[in-house]
């Protein structure tokens, strides 16, 4: 039996790609391995978000190609959005390269790997139809099992000059709510109790479907499944961020009290050359009703710095603004030209050595921020999932995350008397310190 390894790159979006390959391969009766000196073949699946992502993914490839000659590697193959927008360039600069597979391919990952087998020569496979709804399809978690993200969309329609998504990924295409639900509770039925609903959109999903279909309409089926937990929401951009869906959220025990909401700038000017759809007013508007809410909302953004004719007055505003909304937590990145993208043809390109400063500047007063709130945070009385065991030095505490602490981006909570508690485990704690990402709890015992 050929055995077969993974490495996934990029965003949570191109992780559940990577699990329904791997589901796929899986079924059709490979071995699946961590191992990668033990893989027959090396399934990499890249990312070409910002000239990082791309540089990251060329090694990555690189890298696993050196298998071919250190371990057991018969077969690599580049998926994903790198080998989408460079398929000709990857296929000849890259001869190591067995299979190449693009965005909208994924689900033929089986047949073009034994198809690859069979001629014995490089297979590439570029579709133009959209995936197969994901319920139709096998799917091996990557993640805890307790954990799981949900993609509920494939591609976006916004149309941002600095993004190149659109055009790797495609228009937006929203599933419906009958195939996210039937996922969800597949998933349930293993055991999974956290989902993460994703997608580029996620507030958008279902305005292309045109039949009314809307996210509070699918929290409001997925919120009736009974084993289901926590319901996180990612990447909800403010223009139809709309009252009913903060209305649902507030109400519902079951949705994390967590909006992560990409907001890349607030100066009007660059906002406009981004070809956001908002504006320093409808943005502020939002989130003083976020802020109001009750309970209490944790806030999370992306932000770029640098984007071609990014002022310091322009910057200095950004700075104003993380000051005054004390964002609970926040990623910065800055701007890379993407080829063929309109922001890339923009005049007032801004120096890397700008771009870099404000970059800094920019965390270093998020730093404050976010341990400010992490303090005010004491005395809280919340619940957390155990994610492992840790061994602080001083003894064994519970590493874990509470429901305003998202998996990967954000920080931890680490409990001083985790007791009998092991992953998977909820329990009640009362956090008792707080630094600008982690938190310190005490696990609140039930008492007899």
């Amino acid at each position: 039996m050929k055995k077969v390894g993974f490495i996934s790159l990029g965003c949570s979006k191109n992780l559940v790609d990577t699990e329904m390959m791997l589901g796929i391969m899986e079924k059709g009766g490979y071995q699946l391995t961590k191992d990668l000196n033990e893989a027959h073949i090396i399934i990499v699946n890249t990312c070409t978000f910002i000239d990082t992502a791309k540089e990251e993914s060329i090694e990555t490839i690189l890298e696993a190609a050196q298998y071919k000659k250190t371990g057991k590697c018969e077969m690599l193959v580049a998926a994903g959005c790198l080998s989408q927008q460079f398929q000709g360039d990857l296929a000849t600069e890259i001869p190591e390269l067995d299979v190449l597979i693009g965005t909208n391919s994924w689900q033929h990952i089986l047949e073009a790997v034994e198809r690859a087998y069979e001629v014995g020569s490089q297979i590439n496979r570029f579709d133009r139809i959209p995936c197969e709804h994901e319920e139709l399809l096998p799917r091996k978690l990557v993640t805890p099992n307790y954990s799981a993200y949900v993609k509920i969309a494939e591609g976006c329609s916004n149309g941002c000059t600095f993004c190149y998504i659109p055009y790797v990924r495609g228009q937006m295409r929203s599933r419906p709510i009958s195939s996210v639900v039937h996922e969800v509770k597949r998933l349930a039925a293993t055991g999974v109790k956290e989902f993460n609903l994703i997608a580029q959109d996620l507030s958008y999903y279902g305005r292309d479907l045109k039949d009314g279909t809307t996210l509070t309409a699918l929290l409001r089926e997925l919120v009736k499944i009974d084993s289901i937990k926590w319901i996180r929401l990612f990447y909800l951009y403010p223009t139809y961020f709309d009252d009913a869906l903060l209305s649902f959220i507030i109400k519902e025990e079951k949705i994390c009290k967590y909006v992560d909401i990409p907001l890349q700038h607030i100066s009007d000017s660059v906002l406009k050359r981004m070809h956001r759809k908002d504006t320093k007013e409808s943005i502020r508007k939002l989130l003083k009703k976020l802020r109001e809410a009750r309970p209490r909302m944790t806030l999370r953004t992306t932000l770029m710095v640098g984007f071609p004719g990014e002022t310091e007055e322009n910057f200095e505003e950004l700075c104003a603004f993380i000051k005054e909304v004390s964002f609970d937590d926040m990623g910065a990145f800055t701007y890379s030209p993407q080829e063929g993208t309109p922001a890339a043809r923009m005049n007032d390109q801004i120096k890397e050595d700008i771009k870099e400063d404000r970059y800094h500047r920019l965390m270093s007063i998020q730093a404050k921020i976010a341990e400010e709130n992490s303090r005010k945070l004491i005395g809280l009385e919340t619940e957390a999932l155990i994610e492992e065991l840790v061994d602080n030095g001083d003894g064994i505490v519970a590493k874990g995350r509470t429901s305003f602490q998202a998996p990967e981006v954000d920080g931890n909570v680490y409990i001083e008397n985790p007791g009998d508690l092991k992953p998977g485990d909820f329990c009640k704690v009362q956090i008792i310190d707080g630094y600008a990402y982690d938190l310190i709890a005490n696990r609140i015992m039930d008492s007899e």
